[in-house]
């Protein structure tokens, strides 16, 4: 089993199940709202972990106790091999590296050598850290850093209220026609959106642009002239951390893979994925930006 070094003190890691990981990624998940909040290069997800072993330590939580391993688990799956914290380590750190706030929530990464799970790559989501459940951090990762374009622009995808993407998930439904693949209809429903004139503050343009990153995409292009809408990019990892954030299992997930990967091929071949024009009616009404 591996070590991790935490204020010199070596301390082993130990196997833990798949559900306290689970558990730590939906004690973590909030923060990521957060963290959101931050530019783009301060978003490190090693600072969640970071901060719980910071935390456990300061209530004198046993090195064994289950959650405290996930969170080092973690840490190592991100690379990191050493790590100092608390007020201790702040007073030795030169005043020009220590930020500022309170010495007792100082962290310090001695030593990390960044791994795919931090680099993002879709790689870092496969069957042994989706069975062990130690992906979540790696779809946490993701969370933070996904990015849509439209028309060019990238925006950030963010993460929006449970109750707002729900009601634009049933906005979607209502304008499904037949057997229309679901991608496809969401796709169209953010045109008819856009259509009317609204962006990309708007909640409902955010909660489609979500909804979309969940499945893969990447990218729209939208002519409004020519009523004209195609896909433009597609993410793996976007697509295989949002189903293994909603629980989906190993052989769905291959699945997912599957099917983003023919999409990410017939781009190769064309500029653009066609959309079924969006319908000139409305869909849905006009909502507060925020």
């Amino acid at each position: 089993m591996p070590n991790l070094i935490l204020n010199d003190e070596t301390i082993a890691l130990s196997e833990q199940e798949p559900a306290t990981f689970k558990k730590f990624a939906e004690m973590a998940f909030p923060q990521c709202v957060s963290m959101l909040k931050l530019p783009r290069e301060r978003r490190f997800i090693a600072m969640l972990p970071a901060a719980y072993v910071v935390q456990a330590r300061r209530e004198e939580t046993e090195w064994s106790d289950p959650l405290l391993q996930a969170a080092m688990w973690n840490l190592h799956d991100l690379g990191v091999e050493q790590l100092s914290f608390g007020a201790e380590a702040a007073a030795e750190t030169p005043a020009a590296e220590r930020p500022d706030g309170n010495a007792d929530d100082f962290i310090r990464f001695d030593k990390a050598e960044a791994t795919d799970m931090a680099h993002g790559r879709a790689s870092a989501i496969n069957f042994s850290t989706v069975s062990s459940g130690r992906g979540y951090i790696a779809a946490l990762n993701n969370v933070i850093h996904r990015v849509f374009q439209l028309n060019g622009e990238n925006l950030e995808v963010g993460i929006q209220a449970r109750p707002e993407l729900e009601k634009t998930a049933k906005l979607i439904a209502a304008a499904r026609q037949n057997e229309e693949g679901l991608l496809f209809a969401t796709s169209r429903t953010l045109g008819a959106m856009l259509r009317q004139g609204r962006g990309p503050e708007d909640i409902e343009i955010r909660t489609a642009i979500e909804l979309l990153s969940n499945m893969g995409c990447s990218g729209v292009a939208v002519d409004m002239a020519a009523g004209r809408m195609v896909f433009t990019g597609f993410s793996l990892m976007n697509a295989l951390a949002s189903a293994f954030l909603q629980g989906l299992t190993w052989d769905q997930m291959k699945n997912v893979r599957t099917n983003v990967e023919l999409l990410q091929k017939q781009l190769e071949k064309e500029e653009g994925i066609p959309v079924q024009p969006a319908p000139l009616s409305p869909i849905g009404s006009r909502r507060r930006r925020r």
